[in-house]
């Protein structure tokens, strides 16, 4: 018997993961500005021709890969946040809640940035020279893991440093409502600022910015940052 034919569709989808899988791989060999659609089709066994007529371009390589780097972490931290059993209960898009949920949003996201510190520093470290990754095929990934953040820390209360602007204030308050919150301008900032710090404490375990002395407390120094966030927000 003969193996049934693939069809176009199949076919394109199996290139696409390839392509996905291959991109990854160079990705942490070598890095974001030195990768190759030449040696990712050599490592398919195709022709550049036929590569590019999947991805046209290294740019567009990178937004695929950018757009699976969210995503991949988004999951992570959605897995982080479920119930042991994997179970959500009916009506809550997490399990965990409150002080619970942001150690535990905090935690996945260290794990997946030490484990994938390539793809990490591709969303969010230093700018690839010469790209700018386009609105319409990140913003939705990008934005699903701070979403989440910002869900448990604007719906709290933390004391303001110093009043926002009228236009941020303004841009974060209808942020905010985009995202069902009906937090004020000064609590919003405030979680912006919680969400850069929680990047930040990470980042500077990814990137060796810690020093050799530093970097082995690097999880200790994430979960004093979460125990600040928590508290200044009112997590219980």
């Amino acid at each position: 018997m003969t193996a049934p034919r693939r069809t176009h569709a199949q076919a394109r989808a199996e290139m696409n993961a390839g392509i996905l899988r291959e991109g990854r791989a160079q990705l942490d060999e070598v890095g974001a500005a030195q990768l190759s659609l030449r040696e990712i089709a050599r490592s398919l066994g195709v022709a550049s021709s036929a590569l590019y007529r999947h991805v046209a371009s290294r740019d567009e390589l990178l937004t695929l890969l950018i757009a699976d780097a969210y995503t991949e972490l988004a999951d992570a931290v959605d897995a982080a946040l479920a119930a042991p059993g994997g179970e959500v209960p009916a009506g809550r898009q997490h399990a965990a809640s409150g002080r619970e949920a942001l150690f535990r949003l905090g935690r996945a996201m260290r794990v997946w940035a030490v484990a994938h510190p390539r793809r990490w520093a591709l969303i969010y470290g230093s700018p690839v020279p010469g790209y700018a990754a386009p609105a319409e095929g990140t913003t939705e990934a990008g934005t699903r893991v701070m979403g989440t953040f910002l869900t448990l820390t604007a719906g709290g209360t933390a004391p303001v440093s110093a009043r926002p602007s009228p236009a941020l204030g303004a841009f974060l308050t209808a942020a905010a409502g985009e995202l069902g919150l009906n937090a004020d301008a000064p609590t919003a900032v405030e979680a912006v600022g919680a969400w850069t710090a929680l990047i930040g404490a990470i980042s500077a375990e990814v990137f060796g910015q810690l020093g050799p002395e530093l970097a082995p407390f690097g999880a200790e120094l994430l979960e004093r940052e979460l125990e600040r966030t928590a508290s200044a927000f009112g997590l219980g």
